[in-house]
C-alpha cells in the first residue's frame, strides 16, 4: 500500500490526498502549528529565553491568535479518525496527536518560565500563560529608586551599604551565624567519621560533605537581597537577578507569611523567598498593614502624625504602651499585638512577636482622627483603657525622659519615653491638668 493509500476501513479508496482535502485546509492549519510551537519552543528552552523572544515580537501573537482556529482542526480530526476508524500511522493523525502532545509540553515549558516571573496556577491553559508571560518580559524594568510621589516607609539595607556605616547588619550577622554553623558542623562530622569509616570510603565522604556546604552556602546566597516598602509597593532586588515589586493590592490576604520566623514567604502574583531578612516580623507587620485599610495608600501624603507621643508604660501592675494625646490617653496591655492588629485592619491575623507598639508606630501615618479611632478600637479588643485629659492629672517632678507620673480615680500610669519622643510628650503635658 503507498503513502496516498486509504487511511481506514470504512472509506474504500480514501487516499491520504482525499483525506486532507476534506478537512477543508486543517491539516495545513495542523502543519503550521506545529513549526510555530516548535519555533517558540526553541525560544523559551535557550539560557537568554527573555531576551530571544524580545527580538521576536511575532510569536506569542501568532500563536495566541491562531488557537481557535487550531483546537477546532485538532478536534475534527480526532472526530474523523474516530468516525471512520483511521490507523494509528495515518499521517495527519499522527501529527494532531504529537501536537497535542507538543503543546501539553510547550505549556509546562511556559509555566516553569511564568513561575520564574509571577506565580502560574498548575492547570494554567498554554494561550493565557504565554499572554501572561510576553507582557511580563516586555513590562518595564523594576525601578529601585522610588517615583515621583512616592514615599519611602521602611527599608531593609541586608547588602553591604555604600555610606560609612558598618557593613554588617543584624541580617548579614544571622546569615554569617548560619554560614559558620554550616561550615562547623562539616568540618566536625568530617574529622569525626575520619576515625570510624574505612579508608576507602574517606574520599567520598569528604566530597559528599564538602558538596553539601558549598550547597549550602549558595542557597544563602541565592536567597540574599534587600527589601524595600514604599506608599505604593513592595520591592524585593535580590543579589542576583533583576528586581521585583507587588502592588499593595496585589497581596492576597496572608499572602505575605515568615517561616522559622526569619524567612519571608510572598504569595501573589510573584513570590518572594527572602531568606534571613532583617526585622522579619516587623517587616511582615508592615506588609500586613499597608496591604489594606486604613493605612493602604496613607503614606502618600508624606507626613508622620506628630500629636501623639507613644512610649511604655505601666497601669497599676499592668505593663503595655501609653498613647498620649492632645484630649488624653489610652493604655494597651502588653502582649496583644496580634489583637491590636486584628482590631485595626477588621481581619484575623497568624502574624506573631510582635507588640501593639510597633502597630501605633505604622499607624502615624493616619491623619489625627483617623488614627484616633483605631487607637479607641484597639483598647477595646485588647481591654485596655482610656482616660479623658479633663479627667485627670500629670504629676510633675522628674523629667518626662526619666519617670511621667499621671492619675486617674485612685489609678496611677507611670512611663517614661526615648529621647525622640521627648519633645512631643512635654508640649502635651504643658496644657494637662495638675
Amino acid at each position: 500500500m503507498s503513502q496516498r493509500s486509504r487511511p481506514g476501513s470504512s472509506a474504500p479508496g480514501l487516499t491520504v490526498a482525499d483525506v486532507e482535502r476534506q478537512l477543508e485546509g486543517r491539516a495545513e492549519v495542523l502543519a503550521a502549528a506545529r513549526r510555530s510551537h516548535a519555533e517558540l519552543r526553541k525560544v523559551l528552552s535557550g539560557p537568554r529565553w527573555k531576551r530571544a523572544l524580545l527580538r521576536r515580537p511575532e510569536l506569542v501573537p501568532t500563536l495566541v491568535a491562531e488557537a481557535g482556529a487550531v483546537e477546532e482542526a485538532l478536534e475534527r480530526v480526532q472526530r474523523r479518525a474516530e468516525l471512520e476508524v483511521w490507523p494509528d500511522g495515518t499521517p495527519v493523525l499522527r501529527e494532531a496527536r504529537e501536537l497535542t502532545a507538543g503543546r501539553e509540553g510547550l505549556r509546562q515549558l511556559v509555566r516553569r518560565r511564568l513561575n520564574a516571573l509571577t506565580v502560574a496556577p498548575e492547570d494554567v491553559p498554554l494561550e493565557e500563560a504565554l499572554t501572561r508571560l510576553d507582557a511580563l518580559v516586555r513590562q518595564p524594568a523594576v525601578r529601585w529608586a522610588l517615583k515621583p510621589g512616592e514615599v519611602l516607609v521602611f527599608e531593609n539595607d541586608s547588602w553591604l551599604r555604600s555610606d560609612l556605616a558598618p557593613p554588617f547588619t543584624a541580617w548579614k550577622q544571622e546569615r554569617t551565624r548560619r554560614l559558620v554553623l554550616s561550615v562547623g558542623t562539616v568540618f566536625a562530622l568530617t574529622l569525626l567519621l575520619s576515625f570510624v569509616v574505612p579508608k576507602s570510603m574517606e574520599s567520598w565522604l569528604t566530597g559528599f560533605l564538602v558538596t553539601f556546604a558549598l550547597a549550602t552556602l549558595g542557597a544563602q546566597l541565592l536567597s540574599a537581597g534587600r527589601l524595600r516598602l514604599t506608599s505604593e509597593r513592595l520591592i524585593w532586588a535580590p543579589m542576583f537577578g533583576e528586581p521585583r515589586e507587588v502592588r499593595w493590592g496585589a497581596i492576597p490576604p496572608e499572602g505575605f507569611r515568615l517561616e522559622h520566623s526569619l524567612d519571608p514567604r510572598l504569595e501573589g502574583d510573584w513570590r518572594l523567598h527572602g531568606g534571613a531578612v532583617k526585622r522579619a516580623p516587623a517587616v511582615a507587620l508592615l506588609v500586613e498593614l499597608h496591604r489594606q485599610a486604613p493605612l493602604r495608600g496613607a503614606a502618600r501624603a508624606g507626613v508622620r502624625l506628630d500629636s501623639v507621643a507613644v512610649f511604655p508604660a505601666q497601669l497599676g501592675k499592668r505593663k503595655g504602651f501609653c498613647v498620649l494625646g492632645p484630649q488624653g490617653l489610652s493604655f494597651i496591655p502588653e502582649g496583644k499585638g496580634p489583637q491590636a492588629l486584628s482590631a485595626v485592619t477588621g481581619r484575623p491575623t497568624a502574624l506573631r512577636n510582635f507588640e501593639s507598639d510597633q502597630v501605633l508606630d505604622a499607624l502615624r501615618w493616619l491623619p489625627e482622627a483617623e488614627f484616633d479611632a483605631c487607637v479607641m478600637r484597639m483598647v477595646e479588643a485588647t481591654g485596655g483603657a482610656a482616660w479623658a485629659r479633663a479627667d485627670a492629672r500629670y504629676v510633675p517632678g522628674a523629667p518626662v525622659w526619666r519617670r511621667i507620673v499621671i492619675e486617674h480615680g485612685g489609678l496611677t500610669l507611670t512611663g517614661r519615653v526615648q529621647w525622640d519622643q521627648q519633645d512631643a510628650t512635654e508640649r502635651l503635658l504643658r496644657d494637662w491638668p495638675r
